[in-house]
């Protein structure tokens, strides 16, 4: 079973990533992670706020790293925001019956109702350097 799951900046991927890990010990892997480490090390020029190139370049590998791990029977989660909305078009039906998606979303009311409690969980897992470009 491969776990996917994206959503907007803040909404809550990786702590839902964590909470199943801690549940099910389902490994999980950041995109985040995937895409610091190529930025960081120079293999892309892209830069982390670069959303729609940052997707075309990451998908190709994060797919075929969920094909291998169905090819193996191994559950994985995969949490981030660069997972292309027709993400199903690249997989078979027997493989789509092992992928499990969840997309998180928050209304724009319970963001208006809830933004300073957003801004307080920003770092339950993730230790965001500077946040302040975040607002409501």
């Amino acid at each position: 079973m491969v776990i996917l799951i994206t959503g907007a900046t803040h909404c809550g991927k990786t702590l839902l990533a964590q909470r199943l890990l801690e549940k099910y010990k389902y490994p999980y892997w950041s995109i985040d992670l995937l895409k610091m480490g190529l930025i960081r090390s120079g293999c892309t020029s892209l830069s982390p706020e670069e959303d729609s190139e940052l997707t075309r370049y990451l998908w190709p590998i994060l797919r075929e790293i969920i094909k291998t791990a169905l090819e193996n029977q191994q559950n994985l989660i995969i949490e981030g925001a660069y997972i292309p909305s027709q993400w199903t078009k690249d997989f078979d039906s027997d493989q789509l019956k092992q992928i499990c998606f969840c997309g998180l979303v928050m209304s724009p009311s319970y963001i208006e109702n809830h933004f300073q409690d957003i801004k307080k969980h920003a770092n339950a897992i993730e230790k965001r350097m500077n946040d302040d470009w975040y607002t409501q």
